[in-house]
């Protein structure tokens, strides 16, 4: 299985990890189709859908180590599940 695969599979583990960082959740996304804008600055951004840009993911960059909170990936899993996209 590859490394990307096992890191998306880990992104949707039931309850979500207490350890994924920001930088794995970029990947994920990107994986799935989606771009991060973070154009308005700071720890706010946005992932677009690459095949619809009207799907967007608002997100705040957890601070100060980049551990994502379980509620943020709960939300953003359950998000891309409605979708269709997972």
């Amino acid at each position: 299985m590859s490394t990307k695969k096992k890191l998306q599979e880990r992104f949707q583990r039931v309850p979500p990890p207490k350890d994924f960082r920001w930088n794995d959740l970029v990947t994920v996304m990107d994986n799935l189709g989606f771009d991060l804008d973070q154009s308005g600055g700071g720890s706010h951004g946005h992932f677009v859908f690459r095949e619809d840009p009207d799907r967007v993911i608002d997100i705040y960059r957890p601070h100060p180590d980049g551990i994502m909170y379980g509620k943020q990936l709960r939300e953003i899993v359950d998000k891309l599940k409605n979708w269709g996209i997972l």
